[in-house]
């Protein structure tokens, strides 16, 4: 990947794939830690880690991760937390020159069963869950819309393809989340759910296509729209194949889905910035 053209592409397509992040080496050390510590209960399953060195000195974080606290545990952190310190990880993410990638919120492994079914819908992060009625859902809050995104890392310890475990991801829909979340908070449009892409693609077509007109181009907003209807019925096109030991960099204001890991179990680290 040329680092030059990466923080361009990662704003306006809202992801980017990162190839060969971590080595195979390093890899193998990350697989061992997901299934280490998995229950084998569950179809899909998180596992959080200590982010961050200090964190480990910091008792409010204890009761979280007090199910795996031991010797190893502490080690598996700190090699997890490290890896973001080697030379090819730390170019990518200084080549994006944002201030909210100095630091990582979180970290956990995420391992998806062998399924003939996705873990995920379309849809995108930080929308209420589809609320109706935010204030009332959320005991009194505004109902403004957070306008700070979370970026997350998706590293892949399994390799994936099309029906077998891919991530997808539209490209550009975040511009279109971010507009309609300005219009929502500036009260030029009643909030209406748009955590589905289905219901987000029929606002944008209806409800909030005239008042979109304002913050987007014509073409900005077809081009959502038809790539949204196309999303609904094949993922095929948006799907984004990786090896193990690639990453996938997001912008969570963007629609996005899981595919079903339908071949063999899925499994990526998830690092939160």
């Amino acid at each position: 990947m040329n680092l030059s053209n990466i923080s361009h592409e990662y704003d306006e397509k809202g992801f980017i794939v990162i190839k060969s992040l971590i080595s195979n080496e390093d890899n193998e050390r990350f697989l061992k830690i997901a299934k280490s510590y998995d229950s084998g209960e569950t179809t899909n399953e998180n596992i959080s880690y200590f982010p961050h060195p200090i964190r480990f000195f910091d008792p409010r974080m204890y009761k979280q991760f007090s199910k795996w606290l031991s010797i190893q545990f502490y080690r598996d952190c700190f090699f997890l937390s490290t890896r973001t310190k080697q030379k090819n990880f730390q170019s990518v993410i200084n080549s994006l020159d944002y201030d909210g990638f100095k630091k990582i919120s979180r970290i956990d492994s995420y391992i998806s069963k062998k399924s003939q079914d996705d873990p995920t819908e379309w849809h995108t992060d930080q929308a209420f869950g589809g609320a109706t009625n935010p204030a009332e859902f959320f005991g009194g809050t505004s109902g403004l819309m957070s306008m700070n995104n979370i970026n997350r890392l998706f590293i892949h310890s399994t390799s994936v393809q099309y029906l077998n475990g891919c991530f997808s991801y539209i490209p550009y829909s975040h511009k279109i989340n971010i507009s309609m979340r300005k219009l929502i908070n500036s009260g030029k449009v009643r909030y209406k759910p748009f955590y589905l892409l289905e219901d987000a693609v029929n606002l944008v077509k209806g409800d909030y296509h005239r008042e979109l007109l304002t913050l987007c181009t014509k073409e900005e907003i077809d081009q959502f729209i038809n790539h949204g209807s196309n999303a609904l019925k094949s993922d095929k096109d948006y799907v984004l194949e990786c090896e193990a030991g690639d990453a996938v960099l997001f912008n969570d204001f963007g629609y996005h889905k899981g595919t079903a890991p339908q071949s063999n179990d899925r499994i990526v680290f998830r690092y939160w910035y």
